[in-house]
C-alpha cells in the first residue's frame, strides 16, 4: 500500500507540474512585455548591417526599450491593483485589461518615438511601431473578446524572424526553431491554465506575426 501510494502521489506531483507550475514559468519568462526587448536584442545580433554597431549604442538602445515596454508598464501594475482599477496583479479579467492596454500602447509608442528621434536604424523603428500597433490590435479586440497576449507578443517575434530572412537575407535559423518551439510552449502554456481557448491562442499568434510582417514590409 504504502508503495502504491507513492506511486500515485509521485504522478500527482508530475501532473501538477506539467500542466501547472511549468505552464506557470513558461508564462512569467515569456511574458508578452518582454518580446520587443528579445526581438530588439535578435536584430541587433542578427548578422545584418545592424550587428556592427558598437555595443555601448546597442546598450543604450536595449536599456530604453527594456524601461519603456517592460519595466514602465509593469511599474503601473500594483497602482492599477491599489486604485482598485484591477482585482488581479496578473489582469486574468478582460474587462480589467483596457486601461493598462492603453497605457501600454502609449508606452510602446513613445519607445518607438524615442528611438527615431534618436536616428536608430529603420528595422528597430518598424519592430517598435509594429509592437505598439499589436497592443492597439489587443486592445480593440479586447473590448469585444478575450484574446491571448502572450500568443500575440511571440507571433510578434515570429513575423520579425521572417522578416529578417526576407527581406535582410539574415542567416538565423537558430532564432527561428526556437522561435517555433516556443511558441509551441506558450501555447501550451496558455491552454493548460484554462487562461484562454484554442481560438484565442491560434488567433493571437496570427494576429502578431501579421501586424509584424506588413509593418516591417510597409514602414
Amino acid at each position: 500500500m504504502p508503495l502504491i501510494n507513492k506511486t500515485c502521489m509521485s504522478k500527482a506531483f508530475m501532473s501538477r507540474f506539467i500542466y501547472k507550475r511549468f505552464p506557470q514559468f513558461i508564462s512569467v519568462v515569456f511574458h508578452p512585455l518582454l518580446m520587443p526587448t528579445i526581438g530588439v536584442y535578435i536584430i541587433l545580433h542578427s548578422g545584418t548591417y545592424i550587428s556592427f554597431m558598437r555595443p555601448e549604442a546597442k546598450n543604450i538602445i536595449l536599456l530604453i526599450v527594456l524601461s519603456c515596454t517592460f519595466g514602465l508598464p509593469l511599474a503601473f501594475v500594483p497602482l492599477f491593483y491599489y486604485r482598485k482599477i484591477t482585482t488581479s496583479l496578473d489582469l486574468s479579467n478582460n474587462t480589467e485589461r483596457i486601461i493598462p492596454l492603453i497605457i501600454t500602447a502609449l508606452l510602446y509608442y513613445f519607445s518607438f518615438y524615442l528611438l527615431r528621434r534618436m536616428g536608430v536604424p529603420g528595422l528597430i523603428q518598424s519592430f517598435l511601431l509594429a509592437s505598439a500597433i499589436a497592443v492597439c490590435t489587443n486592445l480593440f479586440i479586447t473590448t469585444r473578446w478575450k484574446i491571448s497576449a502572450h500568443m500575440i507578443g511571440i507571433g510578434g517575434l515570429t513575423g520579425l524572424i521572417i522578416s529578417l530572412a526576407i527581406f535582410y537575407s539574415a542567416n538565423i535559423m537558430l532564432y527561428f526553431l526556437a522561435v517555433i518551439v516556443l511558441s509551441g510552449l506558450i501555447g501550451f502554456a496558455r491552454l493548460s491554465l484554462n487562461a484562454h481557448s484554442p481560438a484565442q491562442v491560434y488567433l493571437g499568434l496570427g494576429i502578431g506575426f501579421i501586424v509584424m510582417l506588413l509593418t516591417v514590409c510597409l514602414f
